[in-house]
């Protein structure tokens, strides 16, 4: 009884080792910039738009995104909270769209496009994390995108 005891904790070690190694090879996903935009709600107290990430997975296997937490930035001021609507799994080798749904205060957002009228674009900042992984096993990575926006009327 011992040694089977003791055979099945060794294997169990093993068996994390061996998972564990294998995040070692786990490439970086590819921000390939922002693929669509949609508003869900709007009214005088709050907004929420829904915002479709485009990345590239460059990894030889699919993994899931379970949990998303953003600060939204735009020239450098706060102006939202986004976070993750639906667990996304992210397919092996392949782009994908990722959504995030941004909650605002409809009336300061109007103020900062005010604000910035005159400008041809803005600066749009993500910032915040992710948690990442596969078969229940989930690691939280950091996000940080910054992209300029061409502002057209």
């Amino acid at each position: 009884m011992k040694k089977s005891i003791s055979t099945f904790l060794i294997g169990c070690v093993a068996f994390v080792m061996l998972q564990s190694s294998s995040c070692n090879n786990v490439k970086e996903l590819e921000y390939k910039g922002i693929k669509k935009t949609t508003l869900q709600t709007l009214n005088l107290s709050n907004a929420a738009l829904m915002i479709e990430l485009e990345y590239f997975n460059p990894n030889n296997f699919w993994l899931d995104v379970k949990e998303t937490n953003l600060n939204i930035y735009l020239n450098d001021k706060f102006i939202a909270l986004a976070d993750q609507p639906t667990k996304t799994q992210i397919p092996k080798s392949a782009l994908f769209s990722f959504p995030v749904v941004a909650h605002f205060d409809p009336i300061k957002v109007l103020g900062f496009a005010f604000a910035n009228l005159l400008s041809k674009s803005v600066k749009l900042t993500l910032q915040g994390s992710a948690k990442i992984g596969k078969q229940g096993v989930y690691i939280k990575v950091p996000v940080d995108i910054t992209e300029n926006i061409d502002i057209q009327f």
